[in-house]
């Protein structure tokens, strides 16, 4: 009995050690600094990152949401954030991108 507990108790640590972590959305690029107002198309933003996260509105703009998060038990989270808003055109209007993870501070 005192095995077959023991065992029962590494399989749960074991367990424990390997799913302490939960990544949630897609990794995408971090630089940025190239899209520019109203010439940046919505093209141009899905051929650099990909499809959108999540897909909106935003004051009647259409809104593309980018997301990565990494949550840990046992070190700091990290997350990051991009938005961008669209002109009637398709063009950006603006953007904006943060992020904790240490690569992008």
């Amino acid at each position: 009995m005192l095995k077959k507990t023991l065992y029962l108790n590494m399989l749960v640590a074991v367990s424990l050690t390997t799913t302490s972590c939960l990544t949630v959305g897609n990794q995408f690029p971090s630089v940025v600094n190239w899209i520019k107002p109203n010439v940046t198309t919505k093209n141009e933003i899905e051929k650099a990152f990909g499809p959108p996260y999540r897909v909106g509105y935003d004051s009647g703009m259409k809104t593309y949401s980018y997301g990565y998060y990494k949550y840990s038990l046992f070190s700091e989270s990290q997350t990051k954030d991009f938005t961008i808003r669209f002109n009637e055109n398709m063009t950006v209007y603006n953007y904006t991108f943060s992020s904790s993870f240490p690569e992008d501070k």
